[in-house]
């Protein structure tokens, strides 16, 4: 919005003319919605526990986890902090994004979409007796399984029709950096295999996102280094003369995506205020599930899909040992490969601090971003 008024603004105030700049629109965003997050989440938290929508600690799938989250104090911690962190970002998005930038628009299709289906999911949950029940693991994957596909495939068609900038459609691999793939050569095949990979990309990571979202501030924590590389990334790859430069394809519109990414970013922080060690509330499946989202496709549009798996470090490392484990509990006929997963449950066990497990994790997501953030220059 403020980008469409600025050139009336700026006929009283000349300073103004600097909201141009995608620069100080992404940093008024990241202030805006810290602030933002953290006015609306006193009330929402206020409001969330008069009418008793709780964490039930004491519940697990496994006892031993379910006993410690019992001891911790936990239990009847607010949920659906997502509400306001949600909230914040699509008002901030409005103030400080160019809303006729397409690449916008499907994000922020996308963020709301997983947000939806996990405030249904822990509306159910809410409302049912015991709170544990929320949507079926079938129907939570084939509605973001169908979300995710139209978004990717509207992402695809950007490379032909509103952009016609090919580079869209194509997978860069990290370090080689005279090496890609071009799906759009195979025709409908490529388009298949662009859909599928992208899909893919978009459910890990959510998924990712919600398995780490089990100890106060580790999701919210972990995702801040991924999102100030991803901001960096898009900006780069949004410039002309530095996308070239570090010899990555220059997607126009990509530098817009970075506002939203600033965005996302000062919400995190806002939420932070009130999830960090001891949590006041929880993000729930409304917040873990749309963060997860929008982190794969910040990557997606930077294009860092490939060098996800570093950039997100903590997430894979905790969706891949909770994997691990359900594979080979099964093949073994019950036997574990690690003590609990997912790991950060190893340490919680054994009696170590929360606060200090999920700073250690914390420096070990911004140790993998940082890494991430290096195959940039090494293209």
């Amino acid at each position: 919005m403020i980008y469409w008024l600025y050139p009336y603004l700026q006929e009283y105030w000349q300073p103004f003319h600097a909201f141009h700049y995608i620069g100080l629109r992404s940093g008024c965003a990241f202030a805006v919605a810290m602030v933002l997050t953290i006015l609306l989440g006193k009330p929402l938290i206020q409001r969330l526990k008069a009418v008793g929508v709780g964490e039930d600690a004491g519940f697990s799938d496994d006892p031993e986890v379910g006993r410690a989250y019992a001891a911790s104090g936990k239990s009847g911690t607010p949920t659906m902090g997502g509400i306001f962190w949600m909230s914040a970002i699509l008002a901030t998005i409005v103030l400080f994004c160019r809303l006729d930038e397409p690449l916008v628009l499907i994000g922020a299709v996308l963020m709301v979409g997983m947000g939806t289906i996990g405030f249904v999911d822990d509306w159910m949950k809410f409302k049912r007796e015991g709170g544990r029940n929320g949507l079926s693991r079938r129907a939570k994957m084939l509605c973001s399984l169908l979300l995710a596909a139209l978004v990717v495939a509207t992402y695809w068609a950007l490379g032909d029709s509103l952009t016609g900038y090919p580079a869209i459609r194509n997978l860069y691999f990290p370090v080689l950096k005279d090496l890609f793939a071009q799906p759009d050569t195979l025709g409908v095949w490529g388009f298949l295999i662009f859909v599928s990979f992208q899909t893919f990309v978009i459910l890990a990571t959510s998924h990712a996102v919600n398995v780490t979202d089990g100890l106060d501030g580790l999701a919210a924590g972990s995702a801040i280094p991924s999102l100030v590389a991803l901001a960096l990334a898009s900006y780069v790859v949004g410039h002309a003369e530095f996308s070239q430069y570090l010899n990555l394809p220059h997607i126009p519109g990509s530098g817009e995506v970075t506002v939203m990414v600033a965005a996302v970013l000062g919400a995190t922080f806002g939420f932070l205020w009130f999830n960090s060690y001891p949590a006041e509330v929880f993000f729930g499946d409304s917040g873990s599930l749309p963060l997860g989202a929008a982190i794969a496709y910040f990557a997606i549009v930077s294009k860092q899909e490939l060098a996800l798996p570093l950039l997100a470090g903590v997430f894979v490392i905790e969706v891949s040992t909770s994997l691990l484990q359900i594979y080979y509990y099964k093949c073994t006929g019950g036997k574990r490969l690690f003590p609990k997963a997912p790991i950060h449950h190893v340490w919680q066990l054994r009696g170590m601090p929360e606060s200090k497990i999920v700073a250690r994790f914390w420096i070990v997501a911004a140790v993998c971003a940082s890494l991430g953030l290096l195959l940039l220059k090494l293209r």
